[in-house]
């Protein structure tokens, strides 16, 4: 396991997409391929297919309801050949003034050059303050 700046780089692309408001700019970051498998805070937020996934959380990045700013904790990004994950406590500032801590473990595959995330859990860790 190398620690890869390449992969931290390319979280933090995904999550300035995220604050963009340009829900096709963070499908862009999700793989498309079979075996995919995504799992949100809530319960019933488990997708094994990513177009699925894409079309379900499309919402939270289209900036129709306002933005969330997504901003990076300690990330740490590490690679072993083509494949990679990241882990992150981000806070989340939403359109509401509410700011969330998440704990978010993201696994990335190299498809055709590009990271791309086949794997994601995140869960809501502590509130900040």
């Amino acid at each position: 396991m190398n620690p890869s700046p390449d992969l931290r780089d390319r979280l933090l692309a995904l999550y300035r997409a995220m604050s963009s408001g340009d829900a096709d700019a963070v499908e862009a970051f999700y793989s498309l391929e079979a075996g995919s498998v995504f799992i949100g805070t809530g319960d019933a937020e488990f997708w094994t297919d990513s177009a699925r996934h894409n079309a379900d959380v499309r919402h939270f990045f289209d900036g129709r309801s306002g933005v969330i700013s997504w901003n990076p904790g300690d990330a740490l990004s590490l690679v072993e050949g083509s494949v990679g994950w990241t882990v992150d406590r981000p806070t989340l500032y939403l359109p509401s003034a509410e700011v969330l801590r998440l704990r978010l473990s993201l696994v990335w595959r190299r498809e055709d050059g590009v990271w791309k995330v086949v794997h994601s859990h995140a869960s809501l860790g502590p509130a900040p303050g």
